[in-house]
């Protein structure tokens, strides 16, 4: 059986939509946890950030997803962050319902410049709860 991990890394890049035009992302460049700071960019990075029973009974669980959306600019990273928003719904990923996909929460880091001429990228993040079985 997929560990939800999986499930939702299949969710993030089932069908075309984060590798769709304008601001496209291979599978490749979404990864759980983190990214190499030299990787190439836009990427995406999730994290799981609690999995626990639902109190809704007929052995439902929750979980709480953090996905980063992460381009060089600010405008990159929120037309990303709405590609991401269109892949996180409900659907069977690797043998798991997701029955109930809910966005919670937005936020927007812009780009920052770093040690010397460096520029930092900016990262959309987007925070959802999943109900799944």
């Amino acid at each position: 059986m997929a560990t939800f991990e999986q499930a939702v890394r299949t969710m993030l890049t089932a069908g075309t939509t984060l590798s769709a035009n304008p601001v496209p992302v291979p599978d490749s460049r979404v990864t759980h946890g983190y990214r190499l700071q030299t990787s190439a960019l836009p990427a995406v990075t999730y994290s799981v950030d609690s999995k626990a029973e639902a109190e809704l009974g007929a052995e439902i669980m929750q979980a709480q997803v953090t996905v980063n959306s992460i381009a060089a600019t600010s405008a990159d990273a929120l037309a990303l962050a709405e590609k991401v928003r269109a892949a996180l719904k409900p659907g069977t990923y690797d043998s798991l319902v997701f029955g109930t996909v809910f966005i919670t929460n937005e936020m927007l880091e812009p780009e920052t410049v770093g040690l010397g001429d460096e520029q930092e990228p900016a990262t959309a993040m987007t925070v959802a709860t999943i109900y799944w079985r």
